[in-house]
């Protein structure tokens, strides 16, 4: 990657596979994340935090030079991922959102748990693409065992939500204006009941969403400045749409291939808006 001042500002280039990129011949970028990464092992541990930290920032300097259509633009993206906050914004819009403590104080979800008259489930903030093959952080219920180790969350915070009963679930798909809803029959197994990653891609239908369900979506959408996101929901046999989750990156090919909604023709329309 080079930057370099010329009379009419700064250009940028981009070497990679053996092709030249010249940032003035792109006009939309889709994001769906940024690390520097790949550095040689043996240039040792400091070398290589001093690497990745002047990579970082040659990476980063793109999401102002870069003038384009960002999907999504990192600065949003950042903001978006953060669990807190998005239970922040869907309750301020009016999503539906469960009962919540997330701390890294062990009394707190102790009170939490006391007071909540239901089961607890635990939940990360993120989600380790490193974690070791049958070691990733799922969904769990809250058992003795777990309560009995609540200490350690003063090393890790972690979300604790009252168990919301369901009747299934809904992987909601959004680019720009269009909305794609998808069931996922998760309570037809034992191993999904909880979390339906355990069993991912079960989509087994085109849910039609209800109109003022789809208008708050669209909020989140709106305060968090993004193109893109890919939403988790449950509904409640009582008919509830509890929200959980956006994920500014989430995968969506799975629901395209099962259900053959046309997410990647919206995404074409999006990324090309300015060309």
């Amino acid at each position: 990657m080079t930057y370099r001042t010329t009379d009419d500002g700064v250009r940028a280039s981009i070497v990679t596979d053996g092709r030249t990129v010249d940032l003035d011949d792109v006009g939309s970028i889709w994001c769906r994340g940024v690390k520097a990464e790949g550095f040689p092992p043996e240039i040792g541990a400091a070398d290589q935090r001093f690497a990745e930290a002047e990579s970082e920032r040659m990476l980063t300097a793109l999401y102002t030079i870069a003038d384009v259509v960002w999907i999504n633009h990192p600065h949003r993206h950042i903001r978006a991922n953060s669990k807190p906050a998005q239970i922040a914004v869907a309750s301020k819009v009016g999503l539906d959102i469960p009962a919540t403590v997330i701390t890294n104080d062990p009394d707190e979800v102790r009170r939490f748990i006391a007071g909540s008259g239901d089961k607890t489930v635990y939940k990360t903030l993120s989600q380790s693409l490193n974690t070791e093959m049958g070691k990733s952080l799922f969904t769990s219920i809250m058992t003795d065992s777990a309560v009995a180790n609540l200490d350690l969350i003063g090393i890790t915070p972690g979300i604790f939500q009252r168990l919301v009963p369901k009747a299934y679930e809904l992987r909601v798909t959004v680019v720009g204006s269009r909305v794609f809803s998808a069931r996922i029959n998760s309570q037809s197994r034992p191993e999904t009941s909880i979390d339906w990653r355990r069993l991912p891609f079960a989509v087994d239908a085109v849910h039609d969403l209800p109109p003022d369900v789809e208008t708050k979506i669209q909020a989140v959408m709106k305060a968090f400045g993004l193109i893109y996101g890919a939403f988790d929901f449950i509904v409640t046999p009582d008919g509830r749409y509890v929200f959980l989750e956006v994920n500014p990156a989430g995968h969506y090919m799975w629901i395209e291939a099962k259900l053959g909604l046309p997410i990647t023709a919206a995404m074409v329309d999006a990324l090309s808006e300015r060309c």
